[in-house]
């Protein structure tokens, strides 16, 4: 559906006089009979042109020759010939220039696998050989590999994440390449950077991203990611078993052996969300807790993390628990957090009869820390002591807890 559709505007353009082609990612993915999620398309009609023959558009990437065609409410990106001028800052170039013939183009790419055209009839232009290094399983850098890494360092970790999403090979002058050329991921927007290692690890061979990682040194110029990875990497086969990416870098964190104030260090470097942070701290402290070891499963007391943690935090836990005792998952009892779940008399404070400020009320107290610790007391005495989930009881509880404890 929607290959006909794209292949409706290559139609367009060559009845309009111009050449056009499928491009880059979406023929290698064709190739290799996977999924494509982006139909790109490059064409010699210069974005004045395909603007005029295709009304309907979006201007996303003008000074660089991209327009973005709609098309049944679909986009497809239609991008100009070009070659780039000299980059200045390892990731931009300084200028494009428009050309009218496809190899031009194509030797600009980074790696042969993404260096192929395919016209509408389905017929290859693949000027660097990219389908044998498909046959091959390889990544290689199209050209001058030093200089590919030279013009934009990004690709150091683009060659990695490749190489892990396909479970491909990095070719050896690459590679040698990468490891000349590492110091010069130090000059990449750490958000880049992120985004890239985040989807190596979501790949389907993370433990081989980051061994190449690690192989080519790309943060040396970043200790605590050099640690993190070199460290972590024997257990990061294990990344495969959990599905969510902040559960993933907990798993690398924990299998690394950092401590939370260097995990909060790689966080704030990496320019995480506060929500990730926030998250990973939660589950890298919750594990530092209970300290699984690996692949050596023992019994976890539920129904205490689900009253302290909730029952989210719990579900992401045991999500990583069963990773880390993968190898003797039969062993596990992966039912267990339910039962403790259904067991408990109330669940959380939510469900408790009282609220904070009934609290106030009957103690005739100001607001403050003291409420949250009460309210956790009577939780716990409810779930595990018999205390009766009523207003009086446990109001009557908060009064000996407060005189207890003098809060």
């Amino acid at each position: 559906m929607v290959y006909e559709i794209a292949l409706r505007i290559l139609q367009t353009l060559e009845k309009n006089g111009y050449e056009a082609y499928f491009v880059g990612g979406c023929v290698r993915d064709w190739l290799l009979h996977r999924t494509v999620h982006d139909i790109d398309i490059c064409t010699n009609a210069h974005p004045g042109d395909v603007m005029t023959i295709f009304p309907d558009h979006v201007l996303t990437g003008l000074k660089h020759g991209t327009v973005s065609v709609k098309l049944e409410g679909l986009f497809f990106e239609v991008t100009t010939y070009r070659t780039e001028g000299k980059y200045e800052d390892y990731r931009r170039p300084s200028a494009v220039q428009f050309v009218s013939e496809l190899s031009l183009d194509l030797q600009r790419r980074d790696f042969t696998i993404n260096a192929m055209a395919m016209d509408r009839h389905r017929r290859l232009h693949d000027p660097f050989c990219g389908q044998e290094d498909l046959k091959k399983k390889q990544i290689r850098a199209v050209g001058e590999a030093v200089e590919r890494f030279q013009e934009d360092a990004l690709r150091l970790l683009r060659a990695v994440r490749f190489a892990a999403q396909l479970s491909f090979d990095i070719e050896s002058k690459t590679m040698a390449a990468m490891k000349q050329t590492a110091p010069l991921l130090a000059h990449i927007a750490v958000e880049r950077v992120r985004e890239e290692v985040n989807k190596m690890l979501a790949s389907a061979a993370p433990q081989w991203g980051c061994q190449l990682l690690c192989e080519a040194g790309l943060f040396v110029s970043t200790p605590l990611l050099e640690r993190l990875f070199q460290h972590g990497s024997q257990q990061a086969w294990r990344l495969s078993h959990v599905q969510d990416l902040v559960q993933k870098w907990a798993l690398l964190f924990y299998a690394a052996e950092f401590t939370l104030s260097e995990v909060k260090q790689v966080a704030t470097h990496l320019k995480m969300s506060k929500r990730e942070s926030e998250s990973l701290l939660t589950l890298l402290g919750w594990l530092e807790k209970i300290r699984p070891d690996w692949d050596i499963p023992k019994d976890i007391e539920w129904r205490t993390l689900i009253l302290d943690a909730g029952l989210a935090t719990s579900q992401e836990v045991n999500s990583l628990l069963l990773a880390i005792w993968w190898q003797q998952r039969q062993q596990v009892d992966t039912e267990a957090l339910q039962r403790a779940y259904d067991s408990l008399p109330v669940k959380n404070a939510k469900e408790l009869a009282v609220t904070g400020f009934d609290l106030q009320v009957a103690l005739k107290k100001h607001k403050g820390e003291w409420i949250g610790r009460v309210l956790v007391s009577l939780l716990h005495q409810t779930a595990f002591e018999g205390l009766p989930n009523t207003p009086e009881a446990l109001i009557a509880a908060a009064k000996n807890e407060v005189a207890r404890n003098e809060y």
